[in-house]
């Protein structure tokens, strides 16, 4: 899918221009933690967002992702849109909330990433110790 095909399904406006919104998405993160985007996120992803802070635009360039989508109808502050206008971070807002914009993208083909769990056999973590990461 496309950011244009995205931003579409989730009825979004423009604020700041992506430098192509043709370009294809590798997939969706949602998060309002910037430390979870920078430990999560894979580059290539439009991110969804309730932050509306220029740390969200150096958090996305951080991490190379292609636009920033603010949720629940949120309107950035001028800070923010300057960022993403220097940095080519695109940012886009929508009425929608996070989950019901995570459902459509969703449903519509787009993935989200996943954090790859050990692999358990018999309750012990592989390499023969217990525990989680």
């Amino acid at each position: 899918m496309t950011l244009a095909g995205a931003l579409h399904i989730v009825k979004a406006e423009t604020l700041v221009q992506a430098e192509d919104e043709q370009s294809p998405l590798d997939g969706c993160f949602a998060a309002d933690l910037m430390s979870d985007v920078l430990a999560f996120a894979h580059p290539g992803s439009l991110l969804l967002t309730g932050l509306t802070t220029d740390q969200t635009i150096r958090t996305a360039t951080i991490k190379r992702l292609p636009a920033v989508l603010i949720v629940q109808g949120k309107q950035p502050g001028s800070e923010m849109l300057e960022a993403a206008a220097e940095q080519g971070v695109g940012v886009y807002a929508t009425p929608l909330s996070s989950y019901e914009c995570s459902g459509l993208l969703m449903q519509s083909g787009l993935r989200p990433y996943r954090k790859r769990a050990p692999v358990e056999t018999a309750g012990l973590v592989e390499g023969g110790r217990g525990g989680s990461e």
